[in-house]
């Protein structure tokens, strides 16, 4: 048993999902896993790591509506109704970085998986997003943690 331990980089094109499944199966398959475990850790507070459905896009269209609704970019709403909006303390990196920090606590920004045969074990209609909560371009980064049986012929 061996353990590999790599980062890998995604540019986002402001908030939304973007699909990396296909990126972590080509690693697993570069760095010859067979068997094992793969942990993955998005290492940022402003954007999530999800798995969800890939067959239809108004699953995402919805995950979106569903947060921008929870979490309002413009301030939080008591559920006493009869309190006035809170406004977010934190804007110095602008201000929809507070909001993006709540949906990131809300969310999750690692995952583990078995890889079986040489690959990772999700279902049919699954795939792994970084969900950026930011409105603009960024650049993120993974660490992928490997641990398990490799072809090393």
């Amino acid at each position: 048993m061996e353990q590999i331990l790599s980062t890998i980089d995604f540019e986002t094109t402001g908030q939304g999902f973007t699909d990396i499944t296909k990126d972590i199966n080509h690693w697993i398959k570069y760095k010859k896993l067979k068997k094992g475990i793969l942990l993955i850790f998005l290492k940022h507070t402003s954007c999530s790591l999800i798995i969800n459905e890939n067959a239809d896009i108004n699953v995402l269209k919805d995950l979106s509506a569903y947060m921008n609704a929870i979490v309002p970019e413009e301030g939080v709403y008591p559920l006493n109704k009869n309190l006035k909006k809170i406004e977010y303390l934190h804007s110095e990196e602008g201000l929809d970085d507070m909001p993006a920090h709540i949906r990131t606590m809300l969310t999750s920004n690692n995952l583990s998986f078995s890889v079986v045969d040489g690959k990772l074990e999700i279902g049919l209609w699954q795939a792994i997003y970084i969900w950026e909560h930011r409105t603009s371009n960024k650049s993120r980064s993974l660490q992928l943690h490997a641990i398990g049986d490799f072809d090393l012929n």
